[in-house]
Formats: C-alpha cells, sequence, structure tokens
C-alpha cells in the first residue's frame, strides 16, 4: 500500500497493458522483493505487483544505462550449464540436467548428472572451467547463455564479498570483474539459480552481488536471488524460465515473469517438455508459497 500501490497508479498503461519499471532500492531496500508485495483481491484472493507490472532491478541508473547501451545479442549462442558441482544439491544437479538437455542439447555441462547412467559431464565445474569458458572463444561468438546451479554466499564487507561455491573452490564476484576488465560484450544471459545472488556485501548505490558483477562484466540480463532458495521448489521456475525463453521466444525479464506467473497459477499447465521428474515436483508447490519463486530477480535488459 505505501510503495507499490502508488507507483503501479503512476504508470498505468492503455489497454491494461503492463507496464516496464526498473527500481533502483537504496540500501537495505535491496533485499525486499518488491515484485511480490500484495494486496487482497482477485480471483486468486491476492493480487501481486508482479501481475500488473514487468519488475527488474538495478544496482545504479549509471549501470542500467551502460547495459542498455550495449549492442543487443540473441540468446541463441553457445550455453555453459552448471549443475551441483559440489555433490551436495541433487535437486540443483536435475535442474541443470534438464535444462541443458532440453534447451541447450549442444551446450557444455560442468558438475554432476543425475545419474550414473548419464552422459559424462565435460567436466566437474570447478572455478578454473567457467572462467576459461567465459574468457574462451566458445563464448565470445555473442548471445552465449549461462546457468549455474550451485551454492553461493555472501560475506559481509570482506574482501571477497561474494561467492560461488564450485567444485575445488570458490569464485568471487571480484575476480569475475577483474578477469572482464569490463571489455566481455559476449553473454546474453546468465541466469544464477543459487542463493542469494543478488545479495552485496558491501556497498549500498553501487551494490556488489554476483549478479551486479556478472552485468559489470558484460552480461546483457542477470538472474539473481535474494535469499537461500530452496533448491528442489526452484527448479521448477528455473526450468519454466528457459523454457519461455527459448519456447515462446520471450526476452529474459519476460521469461522470468511468466515463469513465476505460472507459478502462482493453481491451474497451471505442465509443458510438454517438463521432464517427469520436475511435473512430479511441481504438482508439490503451493502457489501461496513465495519461498521458490519471490527470490528471484532480473536485472540489465
Amino acid at each position: 500500500y505505501a510503495a507499490m500501490r502508488p507507483l503501479l497508479e503512476a504508470f498505468q498503461m492503455p489497454g491494461g497493458r503492463p507496464p516496464r519499471l526498473v527500481l533502483v532500492p537504496m540500501g537495505t531496500l535491496g533485499l525486499v522483493p518488491w515484485h511480490a508485495a500484495w494486496e487482497s483481491g482477485g480471483p486468486r484472493g491476492r493480487r501481486y505487483a508482479l501481475q500488473a507490472a514487468e519488475i527488474s532491478y538495478a544496482a545504479s541508473a549509471r549501470l542500467l544505462c551502460q547495459v542498455a547501451a550495449r549492442p543487443a545479442a540473441p540468446h541463441t549462442g553457445p550455453a555453459l550449464v552448471v549443475g551441483n558441482p559440489t555433490g551436495d544439491l541433487r535437486y540443483a544437479g536435475e535442474e541443470a540436467d534438464a535444462v541443458q538437455r532440453v534447451f541447450y542439447p549442444q551446450g557444455r555441462f560442468l558438475g554432476r548428472r543425475t545419474t550414473a547412467a548419464a552422459d559424462t559431464p565435460d567436466g566437474a565445474g570447478t572455478p578454473r572451467e567457467v572462467l576459461d569458458w567465459l574468457r574462451g572463444p566458445a563464448a565470445a561468438e555473442g548471445g552465449g547463455v549461462l546457468h549455474l546451479a550451485c551454492h553461493a554466499a555472501v560475506a559481509a564487507n570482506a574482501r571477497r564479498s561474494a561467492y560461488l561455491a564450485l567444485n575445488g573452490g570458490r569464485l568471487a564476484a571480484e575476480e569475475l570483474t577483474d578477469a572482464a576488465g569490463g571489455q566481455n560484450r559476449r553473454l546474453s544471459l546468465v541466469l544464477l539459480a543459487a542463493c542469494s545472488s543478488h545479495v552485496s556485501g558491501r556497498g549500498h548505490n553501487e551494490a556488489f552481488s554476483l549478479s551486479t558483477a556478472f552485468l559489470v562484466a558484460g552480461a546483457d540480463s542477470v538472474v539473481g536471488s535474494l535469499w537461500p532458495v530452496p533448491d528442489e521448489a526452484t527448479s521448477v521456475p528455473m526450468f519454466l524460465t528457459h523454457h519461455f525463453l527459448r519456447t515462446h521466444g520471450e526476452p529474459p525479464a519476460k521469461a522470468l515473469r511468466r515463469a513465476q506467473l505460472w507459478m502462482l497459477n493453481p491451474d497451471r499447465e505442465l509443458p510438454d517438455n517438463l521432464p517427469p521428474a520436475l511435473a512430479a515436483r511441481s504438482h508439490r508447490i503451493d502457489p501461496r508459497d513465495l519461498t521458490a519463486w519471490a527470490g528471484f530477480t532480473h536485472l540489465g535488459r
């Protein structure tokens, strides 16, 4: 009532079309999932801000303008999918395996497949392997997609303030920006299916999270999370984001929004390409439970 309703009323569009809003929250306001603000009403008992608008986020207006000024690249380039590299995230491994097989069969997979009989991964999912791919000739073709289903953590005011936990070590946000030197213009989308991947360990106006680090490193769009997300329930909206991206041709912001709207629908219809394990899981997800979907945010183009 205090924040989102006045904003949505100010930007009502003709014909009821949802406006595209980019929020630049300051300080601890950056921890709030504003797109999940709700009021009573509607056929399901709640109406979320997400249903009225397409909402993205930015660490600063400067970074938003820098990303918007880059030449657009379609999300049809080479893909790298990293799944369960530490071996203790079974559902993240299933999610990554399904994403790679269904949407990026020619892409590279690092980490652990879901079963012993599955294809051998292309690598263990080490920090060096991920950095080598980001710097290598495959990603240089443009329009690349990076999907990371792994652990992530934030260390407040530390020298390495946010990092991915990969096989054999950590990959810090600062390493991503240092390695790119601001010259990487190759990734169309980075999807961080990892805990607190859009939480900053330092800074306010120029919040320094894994999500913003990838934007600085040259990605056009990044999807990150605001809290420790449950990997079982998370696997469904992450798969669906790629479904709307690849099957329906939606840009990343719209693809994430459609996946989240799907999660809210108790009468949801399962896509034909949804693997059986994820289809069974989707029936157990309560549309009123925000933990699986509301923490995910879109940043960038």
